[in-house]
C-alpha cells in the first residue's frame, strides 16, 4: 500500500506544534514521497486542494498549516466580523458595477440620438 501525501502531511505536524509554512511542508511531503520537480509540479495544487478540505488541518496566518488538534479554538474559529465586512464590500461592489453599467448604456443612447 502506498502512501498519500495528505498521511505524510499529517505525520510531519503531528511533531510539529507551532505548524508549517506551506511551502516547507509540501517539501517535507515532496522529499518522502521521492517527487522528483515534474511530478511535484503536477501534484502541489492537488495537494493543497486535499489539505484544505481535510478537516484535520487548518490554514493560520500567513499560510501555515497546523493540525486542529494542535490549535486553540480562538485559532481556527471563523469571526462572524469577517463575513459581515466582506458581504459589504461585494455588494458596494456590485453598486457600483451597476452604475459603471448604467452610465455606459446612457452614454450609447445618446450618442444614438444625434
Amino acid at each position: 500500500m502506498s502512501i498519500r501525501a495528505i498521511d505524510v502531511a499529517y505525520n510531519c505536524l503531528l511533531n510539529q506544534k507551532e505548524g508549517m509554512t506551506f511551502k516547507d511542508l509540501w517539501a517535507v511531503v515532496r522529499e518522502q514521497l521521492g517527487y522528483n520537480e515534474i511530478i511535484a509540479n503536477k501534484k502541489v495544487s492537488q495537494f493543497y486542494t486535499n489539505l484544505s478540505l481535510d478537516g484535520r488541518f487548518t490554514s493560520l496566518e500567513n499560510n501555515v498549516w497546523n493540525l486542529k488538534s494542535h490549535c486553540k479554538y480562538n485559532d481556527v474559529a471563523v469571526r462572524e466580523e469577517d463575513f459581515e465586512e466582506n458581504e459589504e464590500e461585494e455588494e458596494d461592489e456590485d453598486i457600483e458595477e451597476e452604475e459603471e453599467e448604467s452610465e455606459a448604456s446612457d452614454d450609447e443612447l445618446s450618442e444614438g440620438e444625434y
